[in-house]
């Protein structure tokens, strides 16, 4: 045993090599007065062969001779003295033994060590050891110790590698570090006894240390998972959805806590995504019990929020990019058990919308609330917010826009009791109808600008029918407001296209709009685009009711003479019309245009001019029907029947199809209609 030996660990301070026992037994008489000195260390004669390793740990600078005196022990003082230099004597770098190496816990010189020895032991039995017992014996000796480091050494980078959420300091990163380095150098030498026979191996290859390594940390997350405790926020009631954030907390936290320690430690492997990949298996597996368990809407609603909305977002976190790729995973719950949670929760929806929404019209039957000098109600808002409200809520939840979109239907629902409600009102005709209906006709507009607003949440059918219920629901309170003025007008309208009007068109058209006038100052306590809006229907009626009324063949303009006379009656009472009702606020110019077309048919003589021209108001005016081109022509009492037909004949001919005219009346309900001329002649009834 040489003198090194005396030194304790791990200072390792070097000495000289050739102070030997037989250097000392050579130099004094007697080796006795040492015994008792070397009897102190005899413990340390089986490390003797772990040298052979020749491993070292640290750099030459770090194991260079100290100027200070060693640290011995205290002993007995043996020697005298030697004042004596031997500049002869040589320093050299002392190793580190397998135990020093794993005691400091650098496991990859540790195994490196063992795979020295392993390779040298079996590279033995290979050339065989013949029949020498002792050699046969110490052969075996030399592989249950091999067997034994090893079991320590890896019993050490499991632990290391089991406290991998304890890892906080630089010191415990390399130690994690070192055992993945290990795992990493096992995997190679496996590689390396790939194609050697059973017999010649060890016992021990292949170790598959990465295999057992996944195994580790799928079993190290699964038992996190189980002891995450239950989230104890104020206000969360339901045990399922404090176990479900408790779980999630503990995964967002374990998984920050790999991005920012831990993945320093796996240099050559995306340990986040693997550790994402068993947090996610795990997380799913919780998941699915739970959903299988049976929810009640609160929990169902809560776990297709993780689904989508929560569990998402912490995958997707910036600390993770780079790092996490949320895509590459499989989804959270297979599609059969989401399709059920979602039904649940849509079912849920429409239920609370349809009950939201009985209770605003409920509320609705009280008299309107006066502000600014205009009746309001907010029945429009209460309703779009719940309905938005659920479809944006649920949309969130589902983390789809397509499903939820069954939702909206229960906005068409509420339409129809909505038109179902106000019909009533105006049936019922109270003391505040006028107050509530006048509310109501800003309501309608609200609704249709939101639908118009918002056409993406609803399907191109729904949006459809909801616009047209809301004209048809716009339509019945106006005429509610204008018929009672038509018929007090009903006198004055008689007198339209009369022999009296011919002669005096004038004076009929100004009687007939100074009681308009009347009427129009008493719209009062009106949203202002509201009453523009209530201005335009009446507009347009009025102007339908004098071309009917025109049409009405109570007169015949034989001459050419007549003929003008009627055309600039036309012209001139289109032009007061108009100023009326522009001045009053509507918005419909188009309106001054029509008088003035059919005038123009009056003045003509040729019967193909004639035609082209009633060909050219039907393409204008796509409602203008061949009854009304018949009642036209009949006040030109002057074409011949052969004429006629042939007008008719041309008409019929070069009229846009039907099909044409519903499309366009279809657009033109899309841009609101009231605010279109295009279907005047629809309002013209002849019968």
């Amino acid at each position: 045993m040489t003198f090194y030996k005396l030194l304790t660990y791990p200072t390792c301070t070097v000495i000289p090599m050739s102070f030997t026992r037989e250097a000392l037994g050579s130099s004094m008489a007697s080796w006795n007065p040492f015994r008792r000195l070397f009897a102190c260390y005899d413990d340390v004669d089986g490390e003797e062969k772990e040298k052979e390793g020749k491993m070292t740990a640290g750099s030459l600078a770090d194991r260079a001779v100290s100027s200070s005196k060693p640290k011995f022990l205290k002993l007995p003082k043996f020697f005298k003295k030697n004042n004596v230099q031997n500049n002869d004597i040589k320093c050299k770098e002392i190793p580190l033994t397998f135990k020093q190496n794993l005691n400091e816990k650098r496991f990859l010189v540790a195994a490196k060590q063992l795979i020295n020895r392993e390779e040298r032991l079996f590279s033995v039995k290979q050339d065989g050891v013949g029949s020498n017992k002792s050699r046969v014996e110490e052969e075996e000796d030399d592989e249950e110790r091999l067997r034994k480091d090893s079991e320590d050494l890896f019993k050490a980078v499991w632990y290391t590698v089991e406290n991998t959420f304890e890892v906080q300091t630089e010191k415990e990163k390399e130690a994690l570090k070192q055992a993945v380095l290990v795992i990493q150098q096992e995997d190679e030498q496996d590689r390396r006894w790939q194609g050697v026979g059973e017999k010649q191996r060890p016992l021990w290859r292949p170790r598959c240390c990465r295999k057992t390594h996944g195994s580790l940390l799928q079993n190290m997350v699964e038992r996190r998972m189980d002891e995450a405790m239950p989230d104890s926020s104020v206000g969360i009631q339901s045990s399922i959805q404090k176990e479900i954030i408790g779980k999630g907390k503990r995964l967002k936290e374990d998984l920050l806590h790999v991005a920012k320690h831990v993945r320093c430690c796996y240099p050559e492997d995306n340990v986040c995504q693997l550790y994402a990949t068993l947090y996610h298996q795990a997380f799913s597996t919780k998941l699915r019990e739970i959903a299988d368990f049976g929810l009640s809407d609160e929990d169902c609603e809560h776990v297709l929020q993780w689904v989508n909305i929560h569990y998402p977002s912490i995958l997707e976190n910036n600390e993770f990019t780079g790092f996490i790729t949320y895509k590459e995973l499989e989804r959270l719950l297979p599609e059969n058990t989401l399709t059920s949670l979602e039904e649940q929760v849509l079912i849920k929806k429409e239920n609370e919308v349809q009950k939201w929404c009985q209770n605003i019209l409920r509320e609705e039957k009280k008299d309107p609330e006066l502000r600014d000098g205009c009746y309001i109600s907010n029945l429009a808002i209460d309703t779009i917010g719940c309905i938005h409200g659920a479809l944006k809520s649920t949309q969130e939840i589902l983390g789809s826009c397509s499903k939820p979109e069954r939702i909206t239907h229960k906005i068409k629902d509420f339409l129809i009791n909505y038109q179902t409600f106000l019909e009533n009102i105006i049936e019922e005709n109270q003391a505040n109808t006028d107050a509530v209906l006048k509310a109501n006709l800003l309501c309608i507009r609200q609704f249709r600008e939101h639908i118009t607003k918002h056409q993406e949440l609803f399907p191109a059918p729904i949006r459809t029918e909801c616009m047209h219920l809301l004209i048809t629901i716009r339509e019945k309170i106006h005429s509610y407001f204008t018929k009672p003025i038509h018929s007090s007008l009903k006198v004055k309208y008689t007198k339209l296209g009369t022999r009296e009007w011919l002669k005096n068109s004038e004076n009929v058209c100004t009687e007939l709009l100074d009681g308009l006038n009347e009427h129009i100052l008493n719209f009062t306590k009106l949203d202002k685009t509201c009453l523009k809006e209530l201005l335009s229907q009446l507009h347009k009626e009025v102007l339908a009711e004098y071309v009917r009324k025109t049409m009405k063949k109570k007169i015949k303009l034989t001459d050419e003479k007549k003929q003008e006379q009627a055309a600039k009656a036309l012209r001139d009472n289109s032009q007061k019309i108009q100023a009326l009702f522009s001045e009053a606020g509507s918005n419909l110019d188009d309106l001054r245009e029509i008088l003035p077309k059919l005038a123009e048919v009056l003045t003509l003589k040729d019967p193909q001019f004639i035609a082209l021209e009633i060909v050219k108001l039907s393409r204008d005016y796509p409602d203008f029907s061949e009854a009304h081109a018949c009642a036209w022509l009949y006040l030109k009492a002057n074409l011949s029947t052969s004429d006629q037909k042939n007008i008719k004949k041309t008409f019929s001919e070069f009229r846009e199809p039907d099909l044409l005219d519903g499309q366009d009346r279809d657009q033109d309900q899309e841009q609101d209609p009231l605010y279109s001329s295009r279907n005047f002649f629809s309002k013209v009834l002849l019968n």
